[in-house]
C-alpha cells in the first residue's frame, strides 16, 4: 500500500514536471498534473487485479483519455494539454532502457521479456486512447446529428384553439 501510494506521488511529481517542460498554462497545470496520478492510480488498480501491463496500460491511458475530453470541454482547452501530461507516468522508459541494456550486454533472454513488455506496454496505451477517443467522437457526432436534425424540423408548433380541422 505505502509502495503504491509513493508510485502514485513520483507520477504526480513527474507529471508536473512535464507540463511545466510543455508550457501547459497555469491555469490548466494543476488538473493536468492530478491527470498524470490518475492515469497510475488506474494502471495499479488494474494491475492488481492480475492484469498484464497491456490491459493495465490500455485501462489507464483509456481513462487519462477520457479525462482529458472532459477536462477540455469544461476548461475550453485543447485536449493534449491534459492528454500528454497525464500520459507520462506511463511510458514505458524503464522497460525500454532494461532493453536496450540488455541487447548491448548480449543477453537476448532478458531482451525478448523486456522488449515484449515495453510493446505491449506501449500497444496497451495506444489502444486505450484510440477506444476513447472513438467513443468521444461517435458521442458528440450524434449529439450534432440530434441538434441539426432538431433545426430542421424547426421549433414545435403551438396547439391551436379549438382542437384543429
Amino acid at each position: 500500500m505505502n509502495q503504491a501510494i509513493l508510485q502514485i506521488v513520483c507520477g504526480v511529481l513527474g507529471t508536473f514536471a512535464f507540463a511545466l517542460f510543455f508550457h501547459v498554462a497555469p491555469r490548466h497545470l494543476v488538473l493536468a498534473t492530478v491527470g498524470g496520478g490518475l492515469s497510475w492510480l488506474l494502471y495499479l488498480l488494474v494491475f492488481a487485479q492480475g492484469n498484464g501491463v497491456f490491459l493495465s496500460a490500455m485501462a489507464a491511458s483509456f481513462g487519462i483519455c477520457l479525462w482529458s475530453e472532459i477536462m477540455a470541454r469544461v476548461r475550453k482547452a485543447p485536449t493534449n494539454i491534459f492528454l500528454i501530461p497525464g500520459i507520462i507516468p506511463l511510458l514505458p522508459g524503464g522497460s525500454l532502457y532494461y532493453t536496450m541494456n540488455a541487447l548491448i550486454n548480449g543477453d537476448m533472454a532478458t531482451v525478448i521479456q523486456r522488449g515484449k513488455e515495453t510493446g505491449l506496454m506501449a500497444l496497451g496505451i495506444v489502444v486505450g486512447i484510440l477506444i476513447a477517443s472513438e467513443i468521444v467522437r461517435l458521442f458528440f457526432w450524434a449529439e450534432v446529428r440530434r441538434r441539426r436534425l432538431l433545426r430542421r424540423q424547426g421549433p414545435p408548433s403551438a396547439p391551436t384553439e379549438g382542437g384543429g380541422n
